[in-house]
């Protein structure tokens, strides 16, 4: 019996010692992210792909697609929060991208409208799967004949006649691409909203009646309504560009 007893409690001196060493396991809080949002407008009313507004000439149009690529956003101090944005109006709607970071590393943001040169004639098979650089979420926003990606396409289709016959014939196409066309972005006074415990989102705005008529810097559509950034098209295609960039805005 004596010998059972010193038997179970060198058991139960084990097993107390088990329980004590025992390291606490915990779980670590799921990494913050910061979600962008591009809302297109034109003027103070959101813009849908397909809905009919008026130039200030007067002519009907309907933008059709909005795409854009932002590169090498990062903060005052140089840390990036994304190496590149594909905003597809069309298939992702407002949403634009959304990555780890804290809102208070972000105040600002500056980059480019385009794609940088450091990455614009890589590979395009070669980014990670999940990349919108990547030629398998690039699709047609890069260029096989012309290595480089393309960095805005604004298309959409105009009624020239102000004669109450809806008549959409008249086609609007604004493919910008290429190194001399990429412009510094930058983006002040930044407030994130918190939409989750662990999420804060910034919502942007695009102004396309604004891309339309940037001050003095209009662009006609009816009679300037293409450009592939060939030669010929320096003027229209820097104009696009630049009046796509000043349109994004906060709110």
């Amino acid at each position: 019996m004596k010998n059972l007893l010193t038997l179970l409690t060198g058991l139960i001196v084990i097993g107390l010692t088990s329980c004590k060493d025992d390291p606490v396991k915990t779980v670590p809080d799921p990494l913050e992210e910061l979600k962008v949002t591009v809302q297109p407008t034109f003027g103070t009313a959101d813009l849908q792909l397909d809905q009919t507004v008026f130039t200030s000439e007067g002519y009907a149009i309907q933008f059709t697609d909005i795409r854009f690529y932002l590169t090498i956003l990062k903060n005052a101090s140089g840390k990036q929060l994304t190496q590149a944005a594909l905003f597809d109006y069309r298939n992702n709607g407002i949403n634009f991208f959304r990555a780890p970071g804290k809102p208070a590393d972000f105040a600002s943001l500056s980059g480019y409208l385009g794609v940088d040169s450091t990455l614009n004639h890589d590979d395009p098979t070669a980014f990670e799967t999940t990349n919108p650089l990547n030629i398998l979420i690039a699709n047609d926003m890069h260029w096989d004949w012309n290595p480089g990606y393309i960095f805005l396409k604004i298309e959409a289709k105009v009624d020239t006649l102000a004669d109450g016959i809806d008549n959409f014939n008249h086609y609007v196409v604004f493919h910008v691409g290429a190194d001399a066309w990429l412009q510094n972005l930058s983006l002040s006074g930044i407030t994130w909203t918190q939409t989750s415990q662990y999420l804060h989102t910034l919502p942007l705005k695009l102004d396309m009646q604004k891309f339309l008529q940037n001050g003095s810097q209009t662009i006609n559509v009816k009679t300037e309504h293409s450009s592939h950034s060939m030669a010929g098209e320096e003027v229209l295609s820097l104009k696009v560009i630049q009046n796509l960039r000043d349109a994004l805005t906060t709110y």
